[in-house]
């Protein structure tokens, strides 16, 4: 099982002032990375480790744009999107409770 998600990466920035040199040598550097999931992405994760499901995160956002286009292309245009094994696609937080639910 895949389950596809986005992910949002915020940049924490520092204003650097060189000790030596001219003021222009000054600029902004990227101190820190920080990824965030939409509610119901990180929902989805957290339900699939409280039911013990063992699945793939693929982040969408860390992907190719051709690997992008082409989870579009095939049906993918929620997030998040758990692929079961068979093939069949559950989009959204609702239908993968659902599915499980039904599965127990």
């Amino acid at each position: 099982m895949k389950l596809y998600v986005k992910s949002m990466r915020v940049d924490l920035v520092e204003y650097t002032m060189p000790n030596w040199g001219h003021w222009c040598s000054a600029g902004y550097r990227s101190q820190e990375r920080m990824r965030s999931f939409s509610p119901e992405d990180n929902e989805a994760i957290e339900y699939l480790q409280q039911k013990g499901v063992s699945f793939g995160l693929v982040d969408l956002s860390d992907c190719s744009p051709t690997t992008r286009l082409l989870a579009m292309i095939t049906g993918m245009n929620k997030t998040p999107t758990l692929v079961l094994d068979d093939g069949s696609k559950l989009k959204g937080i609702g239908q993968i409770k659902e599915n499980f639910e039904k599965a127990l």
